[in-house]
């Protein structure tokens, strides 16, 4: 938990956040959260345990309350953009006040809303993620679609929407392909899909295979440059020029209507800030109804050496001065354009 400084704790005095009472996360290390656990680090439970058990545990009810008294305190409040970018709805909302309501009067029964990030499979090996490419072998895909069999799908009988995957690629993981097949084999009609992706794979062909067509509601495609040159690094493994069909392929699908919303997202760092306005015009060239900057973060990949010749946010960074300047441009200032927790770093 991060100690807040006085005006964060000021705000989230009068603030609410719904994610908690409506939302699961599932994490690769066999845990569930009820935010993303990079935002909410605090796991309500194992994944591996009954629907009902999970999702009203001991755990997730300390988290709930957490909400409900304006502390926020099991939140990391610089990593989570909504803290750190102030953009927390009022607690006296009429939202707000039927979330808590529904809570205080028992009516919360299972997530609404499932994001799916139990499988780290994917077809790039960015730098900022991960060290090398993973795929999960027979075994772990055996594994992982026996969990679906037996907790996953009894977790999504009251759900409206799932998201896959905040931890590889729905296209380029099996299993996540085969839980899209199985989703879209009549059991849940009205449950309805926002993708993640690199976008490497997200081409016409792919689209169909998975029987997609009517739904996906939102899809991110995780970008990371605007130039050719620079995506062959912080993307490694992907190709630019792949990228650019595959997003007007997307974007026909976004005009088209068949995805509701479309963004694009960049983990800022030292090798591709300088690109933040041209992003900007990227993604509204490929019809983005949002797009969204976060600050890259230490990880277990990283040595410190490492982390801090790409942390442009630090200070000390020798480009930290340029960096503040790039921030000024008006293409960042923008109503679709959200910085997320990168602004706490120009100091």
């Amino acid at each position: 938990m991060n100690s807040p400084d006085e005006a964060a704790r000021e705000y989230l005095k009068t603030r609410f956040c719904a994610n908690p009472f409506r939302q699961l996360e599932t994490a690769q290390t066999g845990l569930a959260y009820v935010c993303c656990p990079v935002w909410l680090p605090t796991p309500a439970g194992k994944l591996d345990s009954d629907a009902q058990e999970l999702w009203r545990g001991k755990e997730a009810l300390e988290i709930r309350e957490s909400f409900l008294d304006g502390s926020f305190r099991f939140c990391n409040h610089v990593h989570c953009p909504s803290i750190s970018g102030r953009t927390l709805p009022s607690a006296e909302s009429p939202e707000s006040k039927e979330w808590i309501r529904r809570y205080r009067e028992g009516e919360l029964r299972l997530p609404e809303h499932l994001v799916l990030s139990h499988d780290k499979s994917c077809n790039l090996s960015c730098p900022s993620c991960r060290s090398s490419i993973y795929m999960a072998n027979s075994s772990k895909q055996k594994q992982l679609d026996e969990l679906t069999e037996k907790r996953l799908l009894p977790l999504m009988q009251e759900a409206k929407s799932v998201m896959i995957t905040g931890s590889g690629d729905p296209f380029g993981s099996k299993h996540f392909r085969n839980l899209i097949t199985r989703l879209n084999g009549g059991e849940f009609p009205g449950l309805t899909m926002d993708l993640i992706s690199n976008g490497q794979l997200w081409d016409e062909r792919g689209w169909f295979d998975l029987k997609l067509d009517g739904r996906v509601r939102y899809a991110q495609i995780s970008v990371d440059a605007a130039q050719a040159e620079t995506y062959a690094i912080v993307r490694r493994g992907g190709q630019f020029e792949r990228l650019l069909k595959n997003l007007a392929f997307i974007r026909r699908l976004r005009l088209t209507g068949k995805i509701a919303f479309l963004e694009l997202s960049m983990v800022v760092q030292a090798l591709n800030y300088r690109e933040m306005p041209a992003f900007v015009r990227l993604g509204e060239e490929f019809g983005a109804d949002k797009i969204t900057f976060n600050m890259i973060r230490q990880r277990d990949i990283f040595s410190q050496e490492e982390f801090l010749k790409s942390f442009i946010g630090s200070p000390d960074h020798p480009e930290h001065e340029h960096f503040r300047e790039v921030l000024l441009a008006p293409e960042l200032n923008q109503p679709n354009v959200q910085i997320g927790n990168v602004r706490e770093y120009a100091g």
